[in-house]
């Protein structure tokens, strides 16, 4: 007796060994190239494969069915078949279902584990209505890489926007006007451009009675201009060296302190020069 329970014992954890799980997202490709999103969760046992997919996910047709095939581990392969509507969101008739049959490997190199195949989707009276391909990668892989990418892309964000959050009223300045403004950072980061048509105007840039741009002719195009700044009192100067084709000499201006963005227009005749103040 104790013999026959040890033989059962050791058959159950060879059965328990044999088991196999998978949880695999991704799309099927119709031929038209239309994508279907679609996912796999599935249970092997010694070659016999049951589960469920899901098509259309989060959509209205959310589809899950039952899935049921064959594991060949000679070549790493699954026949695997839709057998029936488990549960839809879709208000379809059910009997317009398109029901698919797939044939995946595993594809990849150095371990990977995506699978990749064929499918082809029949109606309950067994007329085709779909076919293509299916490609699935690993749920948790998948993830990885969809979190990875969405920290990349708030990173991105961050690193943009971060620092102009509040925008402050936009100020016009023309011939001999200034401006002044309390600075809380070192630095200043200062943006120009002609946001208008382009018309050749050029304009001097000084800060602190340094020449930063001469002669420079505005655009579309953002330039950035970075500057360390002083303690004390830091002077900007914006003097127009042209008037282009169409005057007054028009610039937009954008200063960034820390979170805080400063727009500015000059509009200045040949020659004049409007001043921005910094106190630090």
């Amino acid at each position: 007796m104790k013999f026959i329970k040890m033989i059962f014992l050791l058959l159950c954890v060879n059965l328990g060994f044999s088991q196999n799980t998978f949880s695999y997202l991704g799309t099927l490709i119709l031929t038209n190239n239309t994508p279907i999103s679609f996912s796999l969760e599935l249970q092997e046992d010694n070659g016999i494969v049951n589960g469920y997919s899901i098509t259309n996910i989060n959509t209205a047709d959310e589809t899950k069915s039952e899935i049921s095939g064959l594991y060949f581990e000679k070549d790493k392969s699954f026949q695997l078949q839709e057998t029936q509507i488990l549960q839809t969101e879709s208000e379809a008739a059910l009997n317009i279902f398109c029901y698919i049959n797939m044939s995946l490997s595993f594809k990849g190199k150095f371990g990977t584990k995506d699978l990749e195949g064929t499918f082809t989707g029949n109606f309950l009276d067994s007329t085709e209505c779909a076919s293509g391909k299916v490609i699935l990668m690993e749920r948790t892989k998948l993830e990885k890489k969809i979190e990875k990418i969405k920290k990349k892309v708030e990173k991105k964000y961050n690193e943009k926007y971060q620092d102009t959050s509040l925008v402050k009223r936009t100020e016009i300045l023309k011939d001999g006007d200034d401006f002044t403004i309390n600075w809380e950072g070192n630095k200043l980061r200062l943006f120009i451009w002609d946001a208008n048509m382009e018309d050749g105007d050029r304009i001097q840039i000084k800060i602190n009675e340094n020449i930063i741009l001469d002669n420079f002719e505005t655009t579309n195009k953002r330039k950035k201009i970075k500057f360390k700044l002083a303690e004390g009192e830091n002077i900007i100067k914006i003097k127009a060296t042209n008037l282009g084709t169409s005057p007054p000499n028009t610039s937009r201006i954008e200063l960034v302190d820390n979170k805080t963005k400063y727009p500015i227009i000059t509009q200045l005749k040949l020659g004049k020069t409007a001043i921005i103040k910094i106190i630090k």
